[in-house]
């Protein structure tokens, strides 16, 4: 996968989570966001202001880890971050990486993480020399009169699997708004890749008649601003933006490959680009703005986007009708990013696989793949929660399933292969709620690896043994033949005996939020609607309504 590589996202330090045999998750520099308050918070919260003051200030602040200059933060939980003055980076290399527990289709919300300007203040800005990258994000409702989303000035930004949302460039006294989303200055870089830029507006300066230089609003996603910069954008969309000249406008022109511009708003002229793009091939503009050239891509040519909406995954995406020219556009060898070595597209905005696998030799233009796979399926989930009456560790999980690893189309697998939950492990855990609404704190969380594997039969399955205290964990995993196009299936049966199901969470009764986890790239989340709470017999297997995340 091009970019960061994503982790067990609700494994972070210092929440009253159960961990059993965690090891190796955290890092040195990582710091874990635990409230989706805007505010600063004391300890044991870490918000998302405290953690970029951390970042800069390297060191601790309030219940964030000291940071180094050269930081992670994860955002460990799920919801909007509303924020009511910008986020300052000052400094060093920052990476800003979203919860991506992600989830339902419509018409339940999206899972993931929205930071939110509230419409009165710009979310980011950063200051020159600084490189900030921003991974499975929202930036909604920013408002500055220079990039209402980010203010790059002198910052190597990049950008991955992020919508920006109506945010908003505002005319100042003497000009109009540049750079609905983004404003990018000062010699630096801005890469995107799989993202998507709806609804955002450059705003005109006064009578919206007269239009000129000082009063017309200039890139409705994006403008910079340099002879020096280097803007690469890749599978991305942009939809819906308005400015009165072009969607995007800078100098030198970026460089677009699989990019997909269409349903923008130019009222003066070039509603989609001002000032002819490099292209890259595979790239589809609905009016001839952008002056493709390449054999491959398209200008004047309706992309056939179905609205904004939840498609699955972080953050919301626009998928493409079935008679699109977007659909199976790129021949796989070139499905791949504009690094100096490009690096293939392994999944979408939604973090669901390319290519998707009924058509393994092409990919879609644009940030959503058609029919791409979640990286997990589920079948035949049966969940039981037995609570004690008398005793405070004599609780009891188990938990049984069917599941396949859909996987990237490389399949890695083996020992080391993160695809391979057999030989590799895997990560369960169990939440109170649903993936819609998971806590901040309390669950169980274990860790299932190594398995001891045996082979019987030419069949393989494998056993684990875990002892903490007074928590026991068991667990038995057997490979099924996989299915086509997967990477692998298994059936699993957990149980967890020992427990303090109060302490974790566990109260009440139905839904509850099942998670699979391979710790590297690949989360998914499954609502349980009808788990049996007490002290009864498991129902019979059967089929739950499921959430997806990767």
């Amino acid at each position: 996968m091009a970019g960061l590589n994503r982790r067990f996202a609700f494994a972070g330090v210092a929440l009253p989570f159960l961990f059993l045999a965690m090891v190796g998750l955290a890092r040195a520099n990582d710091i874990f966001v635990n409230t989706t308050s805007g505010e600063s918070e004391l300890a044991p919260l870490c918000s998302l202001p405290d953690a970029i003051t951390a970042h800069n200030l390297t060191a601790p602040v309030n219940g964030c880890n000291a940071g180094s200059g050269i930081d992670t933060i994860f955002i460990d939980v799920v919801g909007t971050i509303l924020i009511d003055e910008p986020l300052e980076i000052t400094g060093g290399t920052l990476d800003i990486v979203g919860t991506t527990i992600i989830g339902p289709p419509a018409p339940a919300p999206v899972t993931g993480v929205t930071i939110d300007g509230g419409g009165t203040v710009q979310i980011i800005t950063a200051d020159a020399g600084t490189s900030v990258s921003l991974f499975d994000l929202t930036l909604a409702h920013g408002f500055a009169i220079e990039g209402g989303a980010i203010f790059a000035n002198g910052t190597d930004l990049e950008i991955n699997e992020c919508l920006f949302l109506n945010n908003t460039a505002a005319p100042s006294l003497i000009a109009g708004g540049m750079g609905g989303a983004i404003f990018g200055n000062s010699n630096g870089a801005i890469t995107i890749v799989n993202s998507t830029f709806a609804n955002n507006l450059a705003a005109h300066r006064g009578d919206p008649t007269v239009h000129n230089s000082g009063t017309d609003g200039f890139g409705g996603a994006i403008f910079y601003d340099t002879v020096s910069s280097v803007v690469k954008i890749t599978n991305s969309t942009f939809a819906g933006n308005t400015a009165d000249v072009g969607t995007y406008d800078g100098s030198p022109a970026a460089s677009m490959k699989g990019t997909i511009l269409a349903n923008n708003t130019g009222i003066l002229e070039n509603a989609n680009c001002n000032g002819v793009p490099v292209d890259d091939n595979y790239n589809i503009s609905d009016d001839a703005s952008c002056g493709f050239v390449a054999a491959d891509s398209l200008n004047n040519t309706n992309p056939l986007l179905e609205p904004l909406a939840n498609n699955g995954g972080p953050s919301e995406t626009f998928a493409l009708q079935n008679a699109s020219p977007a659909l199976n556009r790129i021949p796989v060898a070139n499905c791949k990013d504009q690094q100096s070595t490009p690096q293939p597209l392994l999944t979408d905005q939604r973090l669901f696989g390319r290519p998707d696998p009924a058509n393994l030799n092409f990919c879609d233009s644009g940030a959503y793949e058609a029919d791409g796979l979640a990286p997990y399926t589920l079948n035949n989930e049966r969940v039981q929660i037995a609570r004690s009456a008398s005793s405070l560790n004599a609780d009891m999980v188990n938990i049984g399933m069917t599941f396949t690893s859909n996987g990237d189309p490389d399949c890695d697998l083996g020992a080391s292969g993160d695809e391979d939950a057999l030989n590799f492990g895997v990560g369960i855990a169990l939440l109170k709620g649903t993936c819609d609404t998971l806590p901040v704190t309390g669950g169980l969380f274990v860790e299932l690896s190594p398995f001891v594997v045996h082979t019987v039969n030419h069949q393989q399955y494998g056993t684990f043994f875990s002892t903490n205290g007074p928590e026991n964990v068991s667990a038995r995993m057997v490979a099924l033949p996989t299915p086509a196009g997967a990477c692998g299936e298994w059936t699993l049966n957990l149980e967890v005996s020992g427990l303090n199901t109060a302490n974790l969470g566990l109260t009440g009764s139905n839904p509850f939020a099942l998670l699979i986890s391979d710790f590297e790239d690949a989360e998914s989340c499954f609502d349980v609607t009808n788990a049996v709470v007490g002290t009864q017999t498991p129902p019979p297997p059967h089929r739950v309504r499921r959430r997806v995340r990767r």
